[in-house]
């Protein structure tokens, strides 16, 4: 069938390397982490609820259970939602400077400089101590995961 274009050569979309672009990103990660965050609280606080119930009654149960889950939801899901918003802010300004040329071209520099940043962001307002060790987890979870990665698509080969 002809729609009268003439050229019968494959069209191909453009392509990005660096992936997708900032906003895309942030919205993403962060409506992926509020809602994981929501129902990890959720469920951490539905378990709080029954283990705390104050009697065996089960309408007394699924109020404690109701209770504990609305608790921990919101606060949870916040809370992974803003460190999404440090991460994918911080991982952004790290590529648009290129942070990976003055190390020698490795990608993974930007992930784990965003990681150190989120955790001494998140946790600016505690003690100096708290903040550096909230970076060294953060760098040292995104670094994991990075390990991680290049462990599995290297099995892939």
């Amino acid at each position: 069938m002809d729609f009268g274009g003439g050229d019968d050569g494959a069209d191909y979309l453009d392509y990005d390397i660096k992936g997708r672009q900032y906003h895309e990103k942030l919205f993403f990660n962060s409506g992926f982490a509020f809602l994981a965050g929501s129902v990890a609280g959720t469920m951490y606080g539905a378990a709080e609820g029954l283990r705390g119930a104050a009697s065996s009654k089960v309408k007394v149960r699924v109020n404690a259970v109701l209770n504990g889950a609305g608790k921990y939801s919101a606060g949870w899901g916040n809370a992974m939602g803003v460190v999404a918003l440090y991460y994918t802010t911080v991982e952004s300004l790290a590529s648009y400077a290129e942070l990976d040329e003055y190390v020698g071209g490795d990608p993974n520099v930007n992930h784990v400089v965003a990681g150190i940043s989120t955790g001494m962001l998140y946790k600016c307002t505690a003690r100096p101590q708290t903040m550096v060790l909230a970076g060294v987890i953060g760098g040292g979870l995104v670094g994991a995961s990075c390990l991680a990665e290049y462990g599995i698509m290297s099995y892939r080969r």
